[in-house]
């Protein structure tokens, strides 16, 4: 089998230690609590060894050594971008990049002792599976750390991690346990580390799970790989599991798709499938998450909620969509914030209701010559209040969403899940809403989204609270979305985060000032809440 490529060694390195001896005695002086300081330590270290000639069963022992405290330190490090906006700020993309670059080092380290496994070293005999397994779980780290910043994966990556299984596949020795590489008293193998990564990527298919809803299913699969088979065959299903497929000669992840050849592998998921069945069962009985093992941070709906997902990425068929999915490129304008999309659906700058306005004597003057004030009075409202129209293109479209892209350059604008966005593409009159279902940045940086669209179009309104103060309080922007009979949506409102109270009443303006019943939490996004209402 082909040795990995790697750095070349250079008599220029000169890493602080060169035996596991001096490794241990070095970590003893590195101040892990303050991981700025310790991850910068430890990279240049692990860089430095990867240049360093060394005997491979002392590279082992050392890197073993590292794998704890480096696993700390990058976790304490990706704290600084996972879950943020995208696309990343500079410092955030700089800290992703050095997370990226530390577990591709000590991934690389271990591919060294493959190496000179692999070129007959006997030193190493008996080392291959952990060899294999250390390498497969850094590079599956660092593709886990791409899902948590909503960054796309090279082909690189998977071209490696199917590589590293291969190998441990043809030495036969892919099932084969040994310690965790962090947590010591746990059992695990090739197999499992690989087939874990797999279903992380497949739980995160189109980018659409929160960096915390992933750590969660990456904690299921520490001990849920375990029950996954990986063979030449399809397995006998007795559940009726779809074929889950990976073409270890691929650059992608696994499939539900028909795939053939030597170098395809069909994952066995009965038992995982059997584990999450049951444990929504027991949830609809009252069993709470943490008795079911499934963590203490998850209420019952968000457990079961979740347990669906997975169970329907993994072991399910895929379902086309119930509307047909139109390919096109077409410009599009994006805005976002409340304020700034009342600003341009009504195209005008808010005020309060029946406050007066003085005209000045330009304004009169155009009055008189044009019927209405020009327009540039409000583009200039736009710019002071900082409002932005952003150019994205469209790059699909069905009856309910928007597949969308933003080059690089294209706007200023940072977007998160669930967040709300005013879209109007180039051959529409007027905008409509919509919510980021998910979100991934390209290699060249280009922003990739899909978006959910709310049925209607929306109109401007303003809304403020009801009691005993009401005459001194400020009206804020909101929107109506009107009913839309053919898909049985009802009339709704959007209202700024944190409005939303059951039986709240509230004033509404539009045309005309009335009050209204707040009567349901339709959707809850990062910035708005959708609720329905009655009269009160």
């Amino acid at each position: 089998m082909p040795t990995f490529d790697l750095p070349n060694l250079s008599p220029d390195a000169k890493p602080e230690f060169t035996d596991a001896r001096s490794c241990a005695a070095w970590l003893q002086t590195v101040p892990l609590v303050n991981a700025a300081v310790s991850h910068g330590l430890l990279l240049a270290q692990v860089e430095a060894l990867n240049r360093f000639g060394l005997a491979p069963a002392e590279r082992l022992r050392i890197l073993e050594l590292l794998t704890e405290p480096a696993a700390f330190v990058q976790a304490e490090h990706a704290k600084k971008f996972a879950g943020k906006p995208v696309p990343l700020a500079q410092a955030e993309r700089e800290a992703f990049g050095s997370v990226t670059a530390f577990w591709d080092a000590l991934s690389q380290g271990y591919q060294r002792c493959l190496n000179a496994i692999a070129e007959g070293d006997s030193e190493l005999s008996g080392q291959t599976a952990l060899a294999c397994q250390r390498a497969l779980w850094c590079t599956g780290q660092s593709m886990a750390v791409h899902f948590k910043a909503a960054q796309e994966i090279g082909g690189g990556d998977w071209r490696l991690l199917h590589r590293l299984y291969a190998m441990a596949e043809n030495r036969r020795v892919h099932q084969e346990e040994l310690a965790d590489p962090v947590q010591r008293t746990r059992r695990t193998s090739c197999l499992q580390t690989y087939a874990g990564t797999l279903l992380v990527h497949l739980a995160n298919e189109s980018s659409e799970q929160s960096a915390k809803r992933l750590a969660v299913v990456a904690k299921w699969l520490e001990r849920w790989a375990s029950k996954v088979g990986i063979g030449n065959e399809p397995p006998a299903s007795e559940l009726g599991i779809p074929r889950l497929v990976v073409d270890l000669a691929s650059e992608c992840g696994p499939t539900h798709a028909t795939l053939s050849g030597e170098s395809v592998r069909f994952l066995a998921l009965d038992e995982i499938a059997r584990s999450i069945r049951s444990r929504v069962a027991l949830l609809r009985k009252g069993e709470t998450p943490e008795a079911l093992g499934l963590g203490e941070d998850l209420s019952p709906p968000s457990a079961e909620q979740l347990l669906l997902v997975v169970h329907r990425r993994w072991c399910e068929e895929f379902k086309p969509r119930a509307s047909g999915r139109r390919t096109s490129v077409a410009p599009a304008q994006v805005c976002t914030g409340l304020h700034a999309m009342h600003y341009f659906i009504s195209g005008k700058p808010f005020r309060q209701p029946g406050e007066a306005r003085e005209l000045s004597q330009a304004q009169r003057e155009e009055i008189a010559t044009f019927g209405r004030i020009a327009t540039r009075q409000d583009d200039e409202h736009s710019q002071l209040q900082g409002f932005v129209l952003e150019d994205w293109a469209v790059r699909d479209e069905s009856l309910g969403g928007l597949r969308m892209e933003r080059p690089a350059e294209g706007g200023p604008g940072r977007f998160v899940q669930q967040q709300l966005v005013a879209v109007r593409p180039s051959d529409a009159k007027s905008f409509m809403l919509g919510v980021m279902r998910w979100l991934s940045v390209s290699q060249d940086l280009e922003l990739r989204a899909g978006v959910q669209v709310l049925p209607g179009v929306p109109q401007p309104i303003a809304i403020r609270p009801t009691g005993l103060n009401v005459v001194s309080e400020k009206y804020v922007q909101a929107l109506m979305l009107p009913a839309v009979a053919v898909l049985q949506s009802p009339i709704t409102l959007i209202l700024p985060a944190g409005w939303y109270r059951p039986r709240r009443v509230i004033e509404v303006y539009s045309d005309k000032v009335e009050r209204i019943l707040l009567t349901g939490l339709v959707e809850r996004g990062t910035d708005f809440e959708r609720v329905s209402f009655g009269a009160p």
